[in-house]
């Protein structure tokens, strides 16, 4: 009788597609930069431990990090139909039921952690996004009871003696619901969960399960730009924003260290001198209520001369007209299907997801009877020529979309001197005070 696969086995049709899901990955994004891979343990039990901000892309950026083979869990409900069941168990990702999916559910939860921890016991890493669900912020929502019990339960029954750790994993987006943005992916310490257990025998479980959720927590704040889910955010955010401008977008982490430098200031204002935060905070929100009523983007607020930056991306873009148009016209295809299932879906951050998976699956298609054609009809070195370019051809088409939403915004955010002379005032302040 043959035996039955299991989810962390190897799997040859599931390798070569990730050749595939890993070109397609890359192409969402202008710049993609992984660091701190000095921290994932050589040796162990190892479970990863991404915050949740931007729906499927997460979990794709953990599985792009290397080539080696990971499993997954995600929420139980899209688990129900049969179908589905299967692809997402071809693409190793596993059912895991939360406190809100009801008690009965939770009864189950057992049953997830045995299957996660035997994952776990065959040298596989693992990976759970403890969040539960997504929201794209830069805060972080309470943690889950999955990872810790999890975590615990490996130390408890892990065969050969190895040690259990939880790796947390920064992702920092440059934009959440935009294609071709940047992505700073950033491994922290790893927490030696054998060794937290081991260093509290007066703890019982419930107590380390807390202490595991913690100290998750707090590796995962330090790693990406964290700032309190509360009134006072969206200020905070936007002066933030503000105040980085004059760093590129591609120098992630430079820019990143920058942010959450001024994240700390402004909440070390609001503390110390709550009168002075408030009116700084609520100038920002009159702000952005101003910029975003003008259809003016962060991106050319932040430029130092808007003359200069408005005559340049008009020169550019007109230089690269005839490439824009022609990489429009080529990926229509792809690019129409992407844009329509995108706008009707009421989630804003799960948009970018389906736009990758129309793009992996459908412009995989187009572009295989493409090379067919192309191949039957020109001499092989135009024909691969045709075929590089024909592959890239959306994620371009995004990007020529991006830079005209950009030169708009640039010519509207000239032509609003009231606005530039507002953000000037609230530049000067926030200067002032953070001193």
């Amino acid at each position: 009788m043959k035996k039955r696969k299991k989810i962390y086995d190897r799997d040859n049709g599931y390798f070569l597609l990730r050749y595939l899901t890993d070109f397609s990955f890359r192409g969402c994004f202008k710049k993609l930069q992984y660091t701190g891979r000095e921290n994932l343990p050589k040796d162990g039990a190892v479970i990863l431990a991404p915050n949740h901000c931007n729906a499927l892309m997460d979990a794709f950026a953990v599985l792009d990090m290397d080539h080696s083979h990971k499993v997954f869990v995600a929420r139980a409900d899209i688990f129900k139909q049969p179908l589905i069941q299967k692809i997402l168990t071809f693409l190793k990702i596993m059912p895991i039921n939360r406190v809100r999916d009801g008690f009965r559910s939770v009864l189950s939860s057992d049953d997830t952690t045995e299957k996660c921890i035997e994952v776990l016991n065959n040298r596989v890493p693992f990976c759970i996004l403890p969040e539960g669900t997504h929201r794209p912020m830069h805060s972080l929502l309470p943690l889950g009871k999955g990872l810790s019990r999890i975590a615990c339960g490996a130390v408890k029954t892990i065969q050969d003696g190895r040690h259990v750790y939880i790796v947390p994993i920064g992702l920092e987006y440059g934009d959440y619901f935009r294609l071709r943005s940047t992505l700073l992916v950033e491994f922290g310490p790893a927490i030696d969960v054998t060794d937290l257990m081991a260093s509290h025998p007066e703890m019982n479980e419930p107590q380390l399960l807390s202490l595991i959720r913690e100290q998750t927590a707090e590796r995962l704040k330090q790693l990406i730009v964290y700032i309190p889910d509360d009134d006072d955010y969206e200020a905070v955010w936007e002066l933030t924003k503000l105040e980085s401008g004059n760093i590129s977008e591609y120098r992630l982490r430079e820019r990143k260290a920058a942010n959450r430098e001024t994240v700390e200031k402004l909440l070390r204002l609001r503390e110390n001198q709550p009168d002075k935060a408030r009116t700084l905070f609520d100038k920002a929100l009159a702000w952005k209520q101003e910029r975003q009523k003008a259809r003016v983007s962060l991106h050319a607020a932040r430029t130092r001369c808007p003359l200069g930056a408005a005559l340049g991306r008009t020169l550019k873009m007109l230089l690269a007209l005839p490439f824009g148009l022609a990489f429009t016209l080529v990926s229509i295809p792809g690019w129409g299907v992407a844009e329509w299932l995108a706008g009707r879906t009421d989630d804003a951050a799960f948009r970018n997801s389906l736009r990758f998976g129309v793009l992996t699956v459908l412009w995989t298609l187009l572009t295989l009877i493409g090379a067919v054609v192309l191949f039957c009809t020109l001499k092989w070195y135009w024909a691969l020529a045709g075929l590089v370019l024909l592959a890239a051809a959306p994620y371009l088409a995004y990007e020529w979309f991006e830079q005209l939403r950009r030169l708009a915004s640039a010519w509207r955010y000239l032509c609003k001197g009231s606005l530039r002379r507002q953000k000037e005032a609230l530049m000067k302040e926030m200067d002032e005070k953070l001193k």
